[in-house]
């Protein structure tokens, strides 16, 4: 299926229409309208939520040198709360400080933000997006729905916690930190940024779909939610049976909270293979009202997405969500973030609908590394470190004269080990380079070559000895195989190079893009070309 378009800020009609209805309900004086202004976050046009203040870095000098420097680095902030909160930021290379995108990537519920900052770091050196994951750490928010429910004082935020008085005011929602660290960087970037962009995965997702949902005017301009658990669906009616958190029926939002939520930029973006159940993942929640979603997290996802479209035709109001399926993704970050990545930044580019293997035919494999040189010729990803798994690359052309679509591709090779999965984006043309990379962060234009990471945590993990490199379709149809050495111990392919690649340099074609197998220095004086013909030339 085709995926999002990106999209446009959002409507602010329904946040005045919110002002109107908060302004009226004071005037009331009834209890529940009491309860709705409390509840509901107030929204100026243009600003975000009323009376937002910056973050306060802990560092004393100001602005963060961390902010303006390319590469990885971490900066800490004060919470609302009092915590100490740490950033982990990804400045791309070509970052532009007055305009350039701001994002922020929400983590799982291990909390592993070193981890979520380094699958995101490639996608945003492709895009040039700041990038900054907030860590909600475990000490400071042990239960997972205190990172991912943070509406409360204290104790859960069930259909008691208004009732009890524990319901936060909305200035102290644990997702209006995301709103101050924006402000705080926009400040020190001395940036016109109108707002931010947000991606989360798994309960990330759940952070995610949820900011929307009780902060109806926070600065967002995209937003992806990835694989959540399960939703807070956008119902609030008596005779739904299911109270807060699984639907907003006993929390204080009113009708306009649920109009600017589903007016929202939001795309649901789940993978076509996260579709294990509470007996065969513990992160399953199986509770009766999460199983009332669906048994996985792609039923989830899809009801959840059901559930917003029917609840914008009850209300008359627009339905601006987008529902986008990452073919053959399971439930990991790797394999969905340069699809979000595709969804909230390739503003002018459709999602592809994937070929199949038996138009490959004009699809080679062109140059292929698995040994990369020692020293600084072997920094081939560009990122200004030399790590060997990093640098092995994957080089695809294609050569014939009509478009490929390799999104839920897959390549992999004989151990099982290594591989990739091609996420969602755009197609492939005619006389192109696509260019995988084992790890890093690849910089650089590389001749206009599409740039991708390996989404295996491992890496390409490509054995110069001998191996099999397959690319398979999104049906898991052999289209393409090379091998070369003992193959790894299985059988070989048709084509196959009988030497190793250990080689200190590429496998490359010579004299054209269908040329025969040579070793790259052979061919031209560098050991390697990524994204080039092998003299230099871009394709």
């Amino acid at each position: 299926m085709r995926g999002a378009n990106f999209f446009l800020p959002p409507r602010f009609g329904a946040h005045l229409a919110l002002m109107a209805i908060l302004i009226m309900a004071s005037a009331t004086g009834s209890p529940v309208a009491a309860a709705s202004q409390k509840g509901a976050a107030s929204c100026t046009r243009n600003t975000g939520p009323a009376g937002i203040t910056a973050a306060q870095w802990t560092e004393r000098s100001a602005p963060p040198s961390a902010l303006f420097q390319h590469g990885f680095s971490a900066q800490a902030f004060i919470a609302r709360d009092g915590k100490r909160l740490l950033t982990k930021i990804y400045r791309p290379s070509r970052f532009d400080a007055q305009e350039g995108p701001i994002w922020f990537v929400m983590h799982g519920v291990d909390r592993e933000a070193d981890r979520y900052i380094d699958a995101a770091a490639p996608v945003a050196e492709r895009h040039q997006a700041l990038t900054i994951v907030i860590e909600f750490s475990k000490s400071d928010y042990p239960a997972s729905e205190d990172y991912t429910l943070g509406v409360a004082t204290h104790g859960r935020a069930d259909g008691s916690a208004l009732r009890e008085g524990r319901w936060h005011a909305p200035e102290n929602y644990l997702y209006i930190e995301v709103e101050r660290v924006f402000e705080a960087v926009r400040l020190a970037l001395g940036g016109s940024q109108q707002g931010y962009y947000l991606f989360g995965h798994s309960a990330g997702a759940q952070f995610t779909h949820r900011l929307l949902t009780f902060v109806p005017c926070a600065r967002v301009l995209g937003a992806v939610a990835a694989n959540a658990g399960w939703y807070t669906l956008p119902v609030a009616d008596k005779s739904y049976p299911y109270s807060i958190p699984y639907s907003l029926r006993g929390s204080p939002l009113a009708e306009a909270n649920q109009r600017a939520l589903l007016a929202a930029p939001l795309t649901l973006l789940l993978g076509t293979r996260d579709t294990r159940d509470a007996d065969t993942d513990r992160q399953v929640r199986d509770t009766p009202e999460a199983m009332a979603q669906g048994r996985n997290r792609l039923a989830r996802g899809q009801y959840y997405f059901k559930t917003g479209r029917e609840r914008a035709r009850a209300l008359g109001t627009p339905f601006a969500w987008k529902l986008a399926l990452a073919p053959g993704a399971g439930h990991d970050v790797r394999q969905v973030i340069a699809s979000a990545g595709h969804l909230l930044f390739a503003t002018n580019e459709r999602s592809c609908t994937p070929s199949t293997a038996a138009q490959a035919g004009k699809l080679v494999f062109h140059e292929v590394l698995a040994d990369p040189p020692p020293g600084p010729a072997g920094d081939l990803n560009r990122d200004g470190v030399r790590q060997a798994v990093d640098e092995e690359f994957v080089e695809l052309v294609n050569t014939g004269t009509a478009p490929m679509c390799l999104a839920g591709w897959t390549l992999s090779e004989a151990g099982g080990r290594g591989g990739h999965l091609f996420p969602l984006g755009s197609e492939l043309a005619p006389g192109r380079a696509m260019l995988v990379f084992g790890g890093g962060v690849p910089v650089g234009a590389f001749g206009g070559a599409q740039v991708q990471r390996a989404s295996a945590a491992a890496g390409l993990a490509l054995d110069g000895p001998g191996d099999v490199l397959s690319l398979r379709d999104s049906e898991g149809r052999l289209a393409l195989q090379l091998s070369w050495g003992n193959c790894g111990g299985r059988p070989c392919a048709a084509e196959h190079w009988p030497g190793s690649l250990r080689i200190n340099a590429s496998l490359a074609r010579g004299q054209g893009p269908i040329g025969p197998w040579r070793k790259h220095t052979d061919l031209a004086a560098t050991p390697a070309s990524p994204g080039l013909r092998a003299d230099g030339n871009p394709w």
